[in-house]
C-alpha cells in the first residue's frame, strides 16, 4: 500500500501544489538557508566558537543540520497549494476541494487493511469521495512533511551539539508514524477506487412507468 500511495502522490501532487509557488518558497528557503550556513562558518572562522579539531567538526555537522532544518520549516511557512477556482463556493464563502480527510460512512469499509469487493450500491460514494480525500491527504502531506522533516533536523543538530540524543527519537516516531501512515490511506483509497471502477454499476430500479398523461402511448420509456 505504501507503494501505491507513493504512486498516487507523484503523479497527483501537481493537481494540488502549484509549481510557480514551490519554486519561490524553494529559492527563499535556499537563500536564507545559505546565508545562516555562511554567517555560522565565518563566525567559527573568525572567533572559533566551537573549538577546533573534533568538537568543530561536530559543531559544523550540527549546524549544517539545524541550517536545513530551518529551511525546511521556512519552505513549510510559504503557502504552495493552488488557488481555488472561483466556482468553489458556498453561499458566497470559498471552500476547498483539497481539504476534505473524511469519507461518508458507505465508503469507509473499503479503506480497511484488507481489501473488499465494491458493492454496486457503494459505487458512485467510493469515485466521489475518493477522489476528494486523495487531494485532502496530498496537501496534507505537502505542508506536514517539509515541518515534520525540518523539525527532526533541527533536532537532531541541536542533539548534536549538546551531545544529547534524548530528545530525538520523540520527533523520528512522529514522524515514522503520521507521514508513512498518511501515504499508506492514498495507497488503501486509490485500491478502493480501482475496485469501484471494476464494479458494474446498479442497474436502474426505476424501470418502465405508466404515463399520467391521457393521451398517446400509456407506457412511459426511460428519460420520458
Amino acid at each position: 500500500m505504501f507503494r501505491l500511495g507513493w504512486q498516487v502522490l507523484r503523479e497527483r501532487i501537481g493537481d494540488v501544489v502549484d509549481p510557480a509557488r514551490v519554486r519561490r518558497a524553494t529559492q527563499i528557503s535556499a537563500a536564507v538557508a545559505v546565508l545562516a550556513l555562511i554567517a555560522a562558518v565565518v563566525l567559527q572562522v573568525r572567533f572559533a566558537w566551537a573549538g577546533t579539531s573534533v568538537l568543530g567538526t561536530v559543531a559544523a555537522t550540527a549546524t549544517a543540520t539545524v541550517t536545513l532544518g530551518f529551511g525546511l520549516l521556512l519552505f513549510s511557512c510559504f503557502p504552495t497549494a493552488r488557488h481555488v477556482d472561483p466556482a468553489a463556493t458556498i453561499n458566497g464563502r470559498q471552500v476547498r476541494p483539497d481539504a476534505q480527510l473524511a469519507v461518508r460512512w458507505s465508503v469507509q469499509p473499503y479503506l480497511d487493511r484488507h481489501a473488499r469487493p465494491v458493492a454496486p450500491e457503494d459505487r458512485a460514494a467510493v469515485l466521489n469521495d475518493v477522489p476528494l480525500l486523495q487531494r485532502g491527504l496530498i496537501r496534507r502531506l505537502s505542508r506536514l512533511g517539509p515541518t515534520m522533516i525540518g523539525l527532526a533536523l533541527v533536532v537532531l543538530g541541536g542533539s548534536i551539539a549538546m551531545g544529547s540524543h534524548s530528545v530525538f527519537p520523540l520527533w523520528m516516531v512522529l514522524y515514522v508514524v503520521l507521514l508513512p501512515e498518511m501515504v499508506i490511506r492514498l495507497g488503501r483509497s486509490e485500491r478502493a477506487r480501482i475496485a469501484a471502477l471494476a464494479t458494474a454499476p446498479p442497474p436502474d430500479s426505476e424501470g418502465p412507468q405508466w404515463r399520467r398523461d391521457p393521451t398517446g402511448s400509456k407506457l412511459g420509456l426511460p428519460g420520458d
